[in-house]
């Protein structure tokens, strides 16, 4: 059984303790810079123009993903790439602030902006995911452990930030401090070992192919587009249903952070909740938390208290969901085809997230915000039934 090992002396205690650092470090420093809705907002960004904007970065998401996993593959090196990813993502977003605001031409400007920063920012999570979660597996570690100091300090720094950062010096001031937190992130990251489980440039080219033709695998691609769908309506629309619902969206921290708190819990019982239960109960069950937070979000929010007590929800099924897909995607997949099909699973993320924002932004304004989540929580309840019977069928054929 894999152990957090903290407290050991020795490479595997000193391991843990560096990925765990990275994983919160990191983490923190995204709930810092996670005010880029908050303010497009203030600056008169209205939902549809706002979706239209994150469906252009979800497309400039999906070829930087492509792009750095092939940097990573022929270069024999994933921490550097993702050194290197930090380091410009992190710098350029600090200085989004610059961009003047309230001229004519300042929607161009964050359209353009915005996209060519997301080629070097939007990867950067699922490397600094990748890297954790193959070093874990190599040193025997209990990766739930490890990825709960990331959501244990996302959620004191959200809080923080909310209640301290912006009422001082607006939500403008994020950007730059969230670059400067992550250059602790930075030198944790070059201190890293470099994860040894890479399958080759050449065997990556040819097994997507492979991957393509197990039914089980492209059945989840498919689960994959209509649950990231329904995930980029619930994320990227939140302020704007706070605001309709008449909630401070400067509190929007507070709420990323009630879901971080309720990540732990099921991060540190992953590993008995998998012995226990199979992977695709734990998947639809995740799932299903998800759709009951939108459910909910649609019918009952409508202050603070109750936001913060509705998305918690959500924080349970993405701590479960974060802790048995990327162990579920693995076991489908062959030792060496293992990284192609996690860059395949992110790649289909980011083309949900185009269709989602696309069509999430015109929804939004056209139905209103209590419609718009009822109609992401039917969505989510489509994929968990999709997933559901498809991974029963290879159970069975299993």
């Amino acid at each position: 059984m894999y152990k957090p090992a903290f407290h050991l002396p020795g490479p595997q205690g000193a391991e843990a303790l560096r990925l765990a650092l990275l994983q919160g470090l990191f983490w923190a420093a995204w709930a810092v810079g996670g005010y880029q809705t908050i303010y497009l907002q203030e600056n008169g960004f209205p939902a549809s123009r706002f979706g239209m904007l994150n469906a252009i970065a979800c497309v400039m998401a999906t070829l930087a993903v492509t792009f750095w996993s092939r940097v990573s593959d022929r270069t024999g090196s994933l921490r550097r790439v993702t050194v290197l990813t930090i380091v410009l993502g992190s710098g350029l977003y600090a200085m989004l602030p610059l961009i003047p605001t309230g001229r004519s031409w300042s929607v161009l400007l964050f359209l353009a902006a915005i996209p060519a920063i997301n080629f070097f920012r939007a990867p950067v999570s699922s490397f600094v995911e990748n890297l954790t979660v193959r070093n874990c597996a190599e040193h025997r570690l209990n990766y739930g452990a490890v990825r709960s100091m990331g959501s244990l300090l996302y959620s004191v720094a959200g809080i923080l930030a909310a209640q301290l950062l912006i009422p001082h010096l607006g939500v403008a001031a994020t950007f730059p401090i969230s670059g400067l937190l992550v250059i602790p992130v930075i030198f944790l990251t070059l201190s890293s070992p470099e994860p040894q489980s890479a399958g080759s440039s050449k065997k990556a080219r040819t097994g997507t192919g492979e991957l393509l033709k197990n039914r089980s695998f492209a059945m989840l691609l498919v689960f994959g587009v209509f649950f990231y769908t329904a995930v980029s309506f619930e994320g990227s629309f939140l302020p704007y249903l706070m605001r309709e619902a008449g909630a401070d969206t400067g509190n929007f921290g507070i709420i990323l952070a009630s879901r971080a708190i309720m990540e732990i819990p099921c991060l540190l019982l992953i590993a008995k909740l998998r012995r226990r239960f199979p992977p695709r109960v734990l998947i639809v069950l995740a799932v299903l938390f998800m759709a009951g937070e939108c459910l909910f979000l649609g019918t009952l929010a409508g202050s603070l208290p109750s936001f913060v007590v509705i998305c918690m929800l959500f924080g349970i099924g993405n701590g479960m969901f974060f802790g048995t897909a990327f162990n579920y995607i693995y076991d489908l997949a062959p030792i060496p085809l293992r990284a192609t099909a996690h860059g395949l699973f992110v790649s289909v993320q980011q083309i949900a997230g185009i269709f989602g924002n696309l069509i999430g932004g015109v929804l939004f304004d056209r139905v209103g915000g209590r419609v718009f989540y009822i109609i992401a929580a039917v969505l989510m309840l489509f994929s968990a039934a999709l997933f559901f019977f498809s991974s029963r069928q290879r159970s069975s054929a299993s």
